[in-house]
């Protein structure tokens, strides 16, 4: 029998399957599968010059903490600098894309959601 873990370190987690982000990673730090039916932590990491090219809207809301890189998180069209620290928080429904604008350095965003949030991969046509 594997014995649960408590702590761990987000960069030994594996990373999620499915397609996602064009040169970006999601790695699942806490959902349905691992302490919590809730919501789901997911960790993005952009690599440089990656990420969301249009804006996209869903129903639910996300709550996002930026770790590391610099970039910038559009939102209804309004474009926000992260850098180490930014929270960022999207209504439901409102339209928002997110990128890494550095040319060498990766990005790490924290973005939690609710387990409806987070598309199963075998629904994205990869």
């Amino acid at each position: 029998m594997e014995e649960t873990k408590y702590v761990g370190r987000i960069q030994d987690l594996p990373n999620a399957p499915g397609c996602f982000i064009k040169n970006a990673t999601k790695k699942i730090v806490f959902g349905p599968k691992h302490f919590s039916d809730e919501f789901v932590m997911r960790c993005w990491t952009l690599e440089p010059g990656a990420g969301e090219k249009d804006q996209h809207k869903h129903g639910w809301p996300h709550w996002c903490v930026m770790l590391s890189g610099e970039g910038y998180f559009v939102i209804d069209g309004e474009e926000h600098k992260m850098e180490h620290g930014t929270w960022i928080y999207v209504p439901g429904k409102v339209p928002h894309r997110f990128y890494n604008s550095s040319e060498t350095e990766k990005l790490e965003l924290l973005c939690i959601v609710p387990p409806k949030g987070d598309i199963d991969p075998t629904l994205m046509g990869c």
